[in-house]
């Protein structure tokens, strides 16, 4: 008994010497101004669920900006692709993923009838399956209709049979929270989570079952704010329009996850195809806070797309503060579909879809970086099991070169399909192959003539199929834009710049009735690229935008601004004095 109480005494004294301790891993604090960090945010596209009324916009300063160090996110009353509403919707996906960790934020909410901002988390990768199945956690949500309360809510599939539940809580603790900013946190552990506002606990949901019905939050998540409009919630009551616009403020975004390990830290940085990465300094263990820096260095025809659940800022810097693992992600130039080979698991590819789950059956793997589907209850039609990938953008008037290797246990027809991941799904291509026990490799070319949809999914479906089904090597590869006029100085009258000379705030109207997606960009004399100003955004005959350059740190000088679209480019000279 003796020896055994020796051998487990300095044990101890190392263990317990070891006191965890939170270090922030992630964060925005806004201070920019201009569009959010695209390193970190990307956009949600849109009229996306729960009957809210609002388009969501991509890389729209009226709908998102940073101002006076703070994120607004903007609802507008103004028809748009067939709303009559505009609004934003940031996510981190890919470029913030966290398993585990304390989320704190500082925000100040609209009020009004109608208004539903929220700050929530999803599922990185759905790997329990679709909503609710892999959870949602819902940090702080508020409904203009509710004025005075506050919503905290997890939800995931449960054990009633009804194939959703949630555990919510709400306060009226905190008197206008509309008037003011308040603080948020928000705490993940394996074992609960658990919500905060202005340092007080107002909710709190325990794990009791390793079962992921009642459990979910063992994966990674990513996290959404947004501001929706009416809706099955937040229009319950209807809306109340004639107080629009109405700003979601958000002063900071920060996590942090709790040290693993004493000092000193490891730095690993996994292999990828397309590339490599130099550290420096690189040295074989790290004391806490030293700042390393990760540069990308992508092989000939490859592109650096992110690090991986991190940021896309190349070079990127790193306080090692705690053990961390950072994996590269490199595409081929132009290409569209992310983790085509599958080298990377299942990321991007997230659970089938099942027409209906009580007649149908399969189950899906990586299996040596191949993409396997077992079918064991088909369907009867191929669109009742379906793989797929989501958020994949295709340009108006862009030509794509799409390929992949198949091939299955048991010969049957396959569709192959690309739409819409929003409203009504609609296909924008669908093509049937043959897929025999042999290995082949199918390519062929589509050209997008639609307008330009940054929210589509490119999928697979099984449904007829029984036993293996093997997919590998899918790409998109972008081929080029067709049909490009170029128009320097022609149609004077097609876009007027007001006013020029400027000393900073431009209005530019367009007359092109094209109706395709317009990218405007700002260049100095020696072609350079200075700014972006849009991104592929749909314009009318007639509409007028406005930009401040000094959100762009625009300086004195003479200037091209150029505004292309897939059918042309015009180009003009801007002062700025």
């Amino acid at each position: 008994m003796k020896k055994f109480l020796f051998l487990l005494f300095p044990f101890f004294l190392f263990t317990s010497s070891f006191a965890q301790k939170y270090v922030k891993v992630w964060g925005d604090e806004f201070n920019t101004p201009g569009l959010p960090d695209s390193t970190k945010w990307d956009y949600e596209v849109g009229k996306l669920r729960n009957a809210e009324l609002q388009y969501y916009t991509a890389k729209r300063a009226e709908n998102a900006r940073i101002q006076d160090t703070v994120l607004i996110i903007e609802a507008r009353k103004e028809a748009w692709l067939g709303a009559s509403y505009t609004s934003a919707s940031l996510v981190s996906r890919y470029k913030g993923d966290w398993l585990y960790g304390k989320f704190e934020f500082s925000a100040k909410v609209p009020g009004g009838k109608g208004t539903w901002p929220a700050i929530w988390m999803m599922p990185t990768d759905d790997e329990y399956g679709s909503w609710p199945k892999s959870g949602e956690m819902d940090i702080m949500e508020y409904v203009g209709m509710n004025p005075s309360n506050l919503y905290f809510t997890p939800h995931y599939e449960g054990t009633n049979g009804t194939g959703h539940q949630s555990s919510g809580s709400n306060t009226t603790a905190i008197s206008l929270p509309y008037n003011k900013f308040i603080n948020f946190t928000f705490i993940w552990s394996p074992t609960k989570l658990e919500w905060y506002a202005n340092g007080i606990k107002y909710h709190t949901f325990n794990k009791t079952a390793s079962d992921y019905r009642v459990w979910p939050f063992n994966k990674m998540f990513y996290m959404i704010l947004n501001l929706a409009y009416g809706g099955s919630w937040g229009g319950q009551n209807g809306v109340d329009d004639t107080k629009l616009p109405h700003k979601f403020l958000i002063d900071y975004v920060r996590v942090y996850q709790l040290q693993d390990t004493a000092s000193p830290f490891s730095l690993k940085v996994n292999p990828a195809t397309g590339g490599t990465v130099e550290v420096s300094p690189d040295l074989p263990n790290y004391p806490e806070g030293t700042l390393v820096t990760l540069t990308a260095k992508p092989q000939e025809g490859y592109e650096f797309v992110r690090w991986l659940h991190l940021s896309s800022a190349n070079p990127l810097p790193i306080d090692l503060n705690k053990n961390w693992t950072v994996t590269p992600v490199f595409l081929k130039k132009n290409e569209v579909i992310l983790n085509g080979d599958f080298s990377q698991g299942l990321k991007n590819w997230p659970d089938l879809y099942f027409y209906s789950p009580s007649t149908t059956a399969a189950t899906v793997s990586a299996s040596d970086s191949i993409f396997v589907v077992n079918i064991t209850k088909p369907g009867t039609a191929n669109w009742h099991i379906v793989g797929q990938q989501p958020n994949v953008t295709l340009i108006q008037g862009t030509t794509y070169n799409i390929s992949f290797d198949a091939w299955a246990d048991n010969p049957n027809s396959m569709d192959v399909f690309l739409s819409k991941n929003y409203g009504d799904f609609a296909g924008y291509y669908s093509t049937v192959k043959n897929i025999t026990t042999t290995k082949q490799k199918f390519t062929w070319t589509q050209k997008m003539s639609q307008a330009t949809d940054l929210n589509c999914r490119f999928g697979f479906g099984f449904g007829k199929f029984s036993g293996k089904v093997y997919i590998d090597n899918v790409s998109i590869l972008k081929v080029a834009a067709t049909e490009v006029k170029t128009l320097n100085e022609p149609e004077p009258d097609a876009i007027s710049i007001f006013p020029n000379p400027t000393s900073g705030v431009l209005e530019i109207t367009s007359s092109i009735s094209d109706k395709f997606p317009a990218t405007i960009k700002l260049f100095n004399l020696q072609a350079q690229l200075i700014a972006t100003l849009l991104q592929n955004q749909t314009l009318n005959a007639g509409q007028s935008l406005h930009f401040n350059l000094k959100d762009y740190q625009i300086k004195q000088g003479i200037y091209l601004l150029t505004v292309s679209t897939p059918e042309r480019q015009i180009t003009r000279k801007v002062i700025v004095n």
